[in-house]
């Protein structure tokens, strides 16, 4: 029997469970380089940063739901753009799903609404960043119809 997955937007009760994708996310990216361990700073910096995203206009925080638990969460940000022809573009800085509840469309229906909210807040382009080596996550983007456009690098200083 398939499971009702309801989208909704995340609460504070929510971030606990966040949290707990969150780091399933970054164990997975992890795997692909090291810069994506964890410590616990960067914990406590996530929790402050998902308790101000809950209060920014500029922010978008849903999470999928069954039977009342949190399987996935998505947070995107509205930012503003230097570039040619665009003022502000949507960044998707996070979306999870979690390994359990993968490959059932929960990460689809968390990004249509996600593209929904960036739709009716005048936004036309997006933008995602992924891991270089996380082929899934870059197959799964591109299934959603994202294309490359930039390529950014790093530097430890």
């Amino acid at each position: 029997m398939k499971k009702d997955i309801a989208v909704r937007k995340a609460v504070l009760e929510d971030v606990p469970a966040i949290v707990e994708l969150w780091k399933e996310l970054m164990d997975i990216n992890k795997q692909y380089d090291e810069r994506f361990t964890l410590s616990e700073a960067d914990h406590d910096e996530f929790i402050s940063f998902i308790n101000d995203c809950a209060e920014d206009k500029d922010c978008h925080i849903l999470v999928a739901e069954s039977d009342e638990s949190i399987v996935g969460y998505c947070v995107s940000l509205i930012r503003p753009c230097i570039g040619p022809h665009i003022q502000r573009y949507g960044h998707i800085c996070n979306l999870c799903v979690s390994s359990k509840y993968q490959n059932k469309g929960i990460g689809k229906k968390l990004s249509k609404e996600t593209l929904d909210w960036f739709q009716q807040n005048g936004i036309s382009h997006v933008e995602v960043c992924v891991a270089i080596e996380n082929n899934s996550a870059e197959k799964f983007y591109t299934k959603m119809g994202f294309t490359p456009y930039v390529k950014t690098l790093c530097l430890e200083i």
